[in-house]
């Protein structure tokens, strides 16, 4: 019967919030059929599944309130995941660990040289496969 959970504490009365829970409804089915077709069958199709879900996701029958649950469960992730977020600062630690990562990355190449030596490395064997012209 196509009810949308996540809008329990929106005015549902008002169309403009209907409307916008049911874009984020749809949206979060375009999601959801994109994952599965990804997943399943690779990027083309995962393209097509999110298409096809969020299409599906405006449809009055069945197959658009599995559509529109799906939905209603990436919006409810994506909140969850925010809450985390806000709690426990994942994002910015992510952030400073990606930084400090790569701050010793550059003082290891630095010290070693390692770029140097893929780059060298990587001519040489250019060089050994190129073909040689004829004389």
């Amino acid at each position: 019967s196509g009810s949308i959970n996540t809008a329990q504490n929106n005015d549902m009365n008002n169309p403009h919030d209907k409307e916008k829970m049911m874009n984020r409804v749809i949206g979060g089915a375009a999601v959801a059929g994109g994952v599965a077709g990804l997943v399943v069958a690779g990027p083309v199709l995962g393209l097509v599944g999110a298409v096809g879900a969020g299409a599906l996701a405006t449809q009055q029958n069945k197959a658009g309130d599995v559509a529109r649950a799906s939905g209603d469960v990436v919006i409810a992730a994506g909140e969850r995941a925010k809450k985390i977020d806000e709690k426990h600062h994942i994002a910015e630690k992510t952030k400073k660990a990606t930084k400090s990562m790569l701050k010793g990355a550059k003082k290891f190449d630095e010290k070693h040289h390692v770029g140097e030596k893929m780059s060298k490395g990587l001519k040489g064997f250019a060089d050994k496969i190129r073909p040689k012209p004829k004389a």
